[in-house]
């Protein structure tokens, strides 16, 4: 699969003018059309922070659409594995959608906002809404730089985003939208996020970004609230076992992919095989896009399964030694697919491997077959990353690796 990135400019997100002045590393990533913060200082300190207390992370580069006219909610009923007639105004779903075949396109946000709007936050999509408009009478407009995300998250959060906008939070239920403002600007907040913390997403329009993050921060600073870069996020999520299209799975997009990994068709899967089947609503009494390819796997059974997995950290190390590297053990999260063995034949594969300071742990996720995919199976790994090749053992565990009862699950 070829990803088409002409005609495409790095840009700096809302809030550069304050991310720019504390990356005292000045680690950047390039992620789709914006350049976001790697990290700060040190990542592991940034983990800390989103686990201890609070912390501001961008997410501006996600993809933003509405959805909009009188077929509305035809339209993402159609697109989406989930019963779009059953959103009220002002709630959120996370949801994967599919082709005909029940390979995964995507997944992400679709925010209610009006009876006949919505809003997807995702990787770019216009092109796959065009193609599966057909007769309907809806619309459709690519928002993506028109707003700022900061996501607000940590034990902490809450009382930041009190102290900010003079509000009582207490009772703002987990994936609903409200309207608020900090700093003098107006703000829609979502009770969501991506790291299994408590927490919230602002969006903010892009001109009003650095007046939102200032009222922010000058409320949030008794709190201990800071910043966190891209990478403490990435651990963050693969601790709560989510999972990021084009990292863990390569989507069956139509539409230039929002990551720049090489994807390949042998990492296509479905929302059954990546553990998402309780976000395929098979009760719905509308047809949707790939129903009747995911109603066969799911009486056949899936060919493999998304689960964890554990590495055995010793004998990455002692690998290193055997060959006379310098340790380095996960330096990055390990993106790149490594094979997976039981009983000497090959199951499955890695994706998302990394150290996670919460479990003093590598961990990660296994697709394997589902013969072996039972909590507790023993496998090895072929360890590829950092120029070092070698076997180490692993486990199979079951999913999210970390879970707090702070963090309320995805609806």
């Amino acid at each position: 699969m070829t990803t088409d990135h002409s005609e495409r400019t790095i840009n700096g997100s809302p809030f550069y003018p304050r991310t720019s002045q504390l990356n005292q590393r000045q680690k950047w990533n390039a992620w789709d059309r914006y350049h976001i913060v790697d990290f700060y200082t040190d990542w592991k300190a940034e983990h800390a922070l989103i686990r201890s207390q609070a912390a501001a992370l961008d997410m501006t580069p996600l993809a933003k659409h509405y959805v909009f006219g009188p077929d509305a909610e035809r339209f993402v009923d159609y697109i989406i594995t989930r019963d779009a007639t059953k959103m009220q105004v002002g709630q959120i779903y996370f949801t994967p959608w599919c082709n005909e075949d029940g390979i995964q396109v995507g997944d992400g946000m679709v925010f209610r906002l009006e009876e006949d709007r919505f809003l997807f936050s995702a990787d770019p999509m216009m092109r796959w809404f065009n193609q599966n408009a057909a007769d309907l009478d809806v619309a459709f407009e690519d928002a993506t730089h028109e707003f700022g995300i900061l996501a607000l998250q940590g034990p902490m959060s809450r009382e930041v985003l009190e102290a900010a906008t003079g509000e009582d939070w207490s009772d703002f239920r987990f994936s609903r939208l409200r309207h608020t403002t900090i700093g003098g600007v107006e703000v829609l907040a979502a009770r969501q996020g991506f790291t299994g913390e408590h927490g919230y997403e602002l969006w903010v329009r892009s001109d009003d970004g650095v007046t939102m993050w200032d009222g922010l921060f000058d409320a949030g600073a008794s709190y201990g609230l800071g910043v966190a870069g891209n990478h403490a996020a990435d651990v963050a999520r693969i601790e709560a076992g989510l999972v990021i299209p084009g990292c863990d799975y390569t989507p069956a997009a139509i539409d230039p992919g929002g990551d720049w990994i090489p994807q390949s068709s042998e990492d296509q899967v479905t929302p059954l095989e990546l553990d998402m089947g309780r976000l395929v609503d098979f009760t719905k009494q509308s047809d949707f896009v790939g129903r009747k390819a995911l109603e066969a796997e799911r009486r056949s059974g899936s060919r493999r399964i998304m689960v964890g997995l554990v590495v055995n950290w010793q004998e990455i190390l002692d690998a290193y030694v055997s060959a006379g590297v310098p340790p380095e053990i996960t330096p990055r999260v390990v993106r790149q697919p490594m094979p997976i063995y039981h009983d000497g034949e090959r199951v499955g594969r890695t994706t998302s491997v990394t150290w996670s300071p919460t479990l003093g742990k590598v961990i990660g996720f296994a697709h394997v077959g589902p013969e072996v995919a039972a909590p507790g199976t023993e496998v090895t790994v072929d360890w590829l990353a950092d120029g070092l090749v070698g076997s180490v053992s692993a486990s199979l565990v079951e999913l999210p690796h970390f879970q707090l009862k702070r963090a309320a699950k995805t609806s």
